[in-house]
């Protein structure tokens, strides 16, 4: 089992996840399962969106890879009904995708895409994103399974409490005394079996802000002749504040007259606390899914440092928010930061703490979390209290964030002019957010890497460009002078020649000739881009008639029988259609075996393709142009190389060629926004599949 740098599987290895691949391609479905099952993950694939709700409904997989363009349900309608089933909305969904524009990228998302990437897929950037959105996931449901148990635990100690901490009281109303049990008492503060000479001293127990809603609810009570039941706080001598639930019960004289109240109080301070506690968690396990997806959606490293310090502070209701980029030797730099006002501004920032050596970042590289709830009062060196107070922190919780398993820099909260305790929660909720960080700011630098390749790739296309059409220019001048002069050669002292001389000569003549094939070759590949001309209705089946018409010898040499079906008309590059034939069927008819080479062309169109009664189905719309023959076929292990340039799977003395041709047809097949693949056997023949849009605008 193997993994990319800077992956560490060993968490998901010990329960391999399942990974549902949904893509109607199925060399597309073959190339992502090996890229899923070379990293240790279970795959299970389907070929449409109806099969995908149905595989997901009866397995549960951890994580799914959805193609966003296919037919009978694209991956946008997949993904929203997906949402619906049970647990389909955490289950987290990497839309593949050859749309690069905003508008998809926000219609993926809006589907409840977790993240996406474009097409063609940079294999190494595809398991990096499926092993952080699953450690991703993890982490979340690891959250929402804290919270659900927190949950449980407030239910069952509500009852305990409930059942521990009720008293009773007695209120005679004519006398305007109320006596209290020994826990009715101790509920509300008051020494045992003391009698409260008033109502009035009663509620002057009461919590201030609480106080004028039980003294209305008890009136209404006693007028009405009903019962009641209230929460409010109370506070004790010692200046503490609990909360108290108390019923009451009015029982009225033979002449219908309010005589006394009695009733039950329950101290419910612990119930209360652990329902706060339990509704910050529940708001914090929001705010962290909003800001994991803050943090996930952005592709762009300013932005997802910005959005982290900002939700952090929010989050945390820290004094001051601040990612801090550390270098090799210690030192570092504050990148963002969040801070209310009164707080010194330390933003961009080149700091060096005169503590922070080795050992301290040691402790960082392994994963050490540290806090000071008041570094006055813990167990800081002189140093570090003395780099502290320049920026006003009397608290503080670092954490640290990792890129690819290296230390990247610090997530720092600060409480500033006042000593903070952190919580355990607070404090995992932070690491987990760093961890959140260090995916994003994975996905960006691989984002970034991947648009720097492709820059260089477009650089260099541009330059090779170049080249080949100055260096085929450059060429083409000697070349006809070989040429000519072999061809006067031949002609005036042929006759004169020995059969070694003959030879040689015929030799030069065929070397010639191959030169002058393999630059008009280079010179075709170099303009497809450059000296395209723009898109026009096509006639496929008359392109497909001419270049058979111009292949009429090669057909009677092979004894050849191609079989054409009607094709459909299309916009795109009338000459480059043509090149694109020329090249299929020409192979298609070479590279046959003893018997006589039978071609089939034909073509289907993807119906399903379109939405029904969409104004952009039309633009939406795809034919297949298949090209089949029964010849001397190839390895699908080298599907990839044999539409690289200059790649050949055969000697050059067993069949003609330069290599070019299939390379040419694949550039013309993406300058048209299609693409071309191929299905084969050794000695079974071949079927090459050109997919290619029917609507184009007529400016492309």
């Amino acid at each position: 089992m193997s993994a990319e740098p800077g992956m560490n599987i060993t968490d998901l290895e010990q329960d391999p996840p399942l990974v549902l691949i949904v893509d109607d391609e199925k060399f597309t479905r073959l190339q992502l399962r090996l890229a899923m099952e070379q990293v240790g993950y279970q795959v299970v694939e389907t070929s449409n969106g109806e099969e995908a709700l149905a595989a997901y409904t009866q397995l549960q997989p951890d994580i799914i890879l959805l193609d966003a363009l296919m037919p009978t349900m694209d991956g946008f309608t997949c993904s929203r009904q997906l949402q619906t089933l049970p647990g389909g909305d955490r289950t987290p969904i990497l839309m593949i995708t050859a749309l690069e524009d905003q508008d998809s990228v926000d219609r993926a998302f809006a589907a409840g895409a977790t993240d996406y990437i474009t097409k063609p897929i940079h294999w190494a950037v595809l398991r990096q994103r499926v092993y952080r959105l699953l450690q991703a996931n993890r982490a979340t449901e690891k959250l929402r399974q804290q919270t659900e148990r927190a949950r449980v635990s407030e239910a069952r100690l509500r009852i305990a409490l409930d059942a521990a901490h009720m008293g009773t009281w007695d209120w005679d109303l004519l006398d305007n005394k109320i006596t209290y049990s020994a826990t009715a008492a101790a509920n509300i503060g008051i020494a045992e079996n003391e009698v409260i000479d008033t109502y009035e001293s009663f509620t002057q127990s009461v919590h201030p802000e609480d106080r004028q809603v039980v003294e209305q609810i008890i009136s209404v009570a006693i007028a009405q002749q009903t019962d009641y039941n209230v929460e409010f706080r109370v506070i004790w001598a010692d200046g503490s504040i609990h909360w108290i639930a108390a019923r009451g019960q009015v029982y009225c004289n033979e002449t219908g007259k309010a005589i006394r109240m009695t009733g039950i109080n329950m101290d419910i301070t612990d119930r209360k606390s652990s329902e706060a506690e339990l509704q910050r968690q529940t708001l914090r396990s929001q705010l962290f899914a909003d800001i994991t997806f803050k943090i996930r959606r952005s592709l762009h490293i300013e932005e997802i440092l910005q959005t982290t310090v900002t939700e952090v502070q929010k989050l945390l209701q820290c004094d001051r928010a601040v990612l801090f980029q550390l270098f090799s030797d210690g030192s570092g730099k504050v990148l963002k930061e969040e801070v209310v006002p009164g707080c010194t501004t330390i933003v961009g920032r080149n700091l060096h703490d005169p503590c922070f050596h080795q050992k301290y970042l040691n402790k960082y590289i392994q994963g050490h979390i540290s806090y000071a709830t008041d570094i006055y009062s813990s167990n800081l060196q002189q140093c570090y209290i003395d780099f502290l107070q320049q920026f006003q922190v009397v608290a503080n919780l670092v954490v640290p964030i990792f890129v690819k398993e290296k230390l990247w820099g610090l997530l720092i909260a600060h409480q500033c002019n006042a000593p903070r305790q952190w919580s355990h929660f607070e404090i995992e909720l932070l690491q987990q957010l760093s961890d959140q960080i260090g995916i994003a700011l994975a996905q960006a630098q691989l984002l970034e890497d991947e648009t720097r390749q492709r820059q260089e790739l477009t650089r260099a296309n541009a330059e090779l460009q170049q080249f080949a059409s100055i260096a085929s220019h450059d060429l083409q001048e000697p070349l006809r002078k070989i040429q000519a002069f072999g061809n006067r050669l031949k002609a005036m002292y042929g006759d004169g020649l020995n059969e070694q001389g003959r030879d040689y000569l015929e030799r030069m003549q065929n070397a010639a000739q191959r030169m002058q094939v393999l630059i008009d070759d280079l010179l075709t590949l170099s303009r497809i881009a450059t000296k395209a001309q723009p898109f026009a209705p096509v006639n496929l089946t008359q392109v497909a008639q001419e270049v058979l018409s111009d292949l009429e010898i090669l057909i009677q040499q092979t004894d050849g029988r191609v079989m054409l079906c009607e094709l459909p008309t299309i916009d795109a590059d009338a000459i480059q259609m043509r090149q694109l034939f020329q090249n299929l069927i020409g192979n298609a008819l070479k590279f046959h075996q003893q018997q006589v080479p039978i071609v089939k062309i034909y073509s289907k169109i993807l119906e399903d393709w379109q939405s029904h009664n969409s104004e952009e189905s039309l633009d939406a719309q795809l034919c297949e142009i298949i090209i089949e023959d029964n010849g001397i076929g190839f390895d699908e292990k080298y599907l990839d190389r044999i539409f690289n340039v200059f790649q050949r799977l055969h000697n050059r003395s067993e069949y003609e060629g330069t290599g070019m041709g299939l390379a040419i047809c694949r550039k013309i097949a993406e300058r048209h926004g299609g693409s071309i693949t191929a299905t084969s056997k050794p000695m079974e023949g071949a079927k090459f599949i050109v997919k290619l849009p029917i609507k184009h605008n007529r400016g492309d």
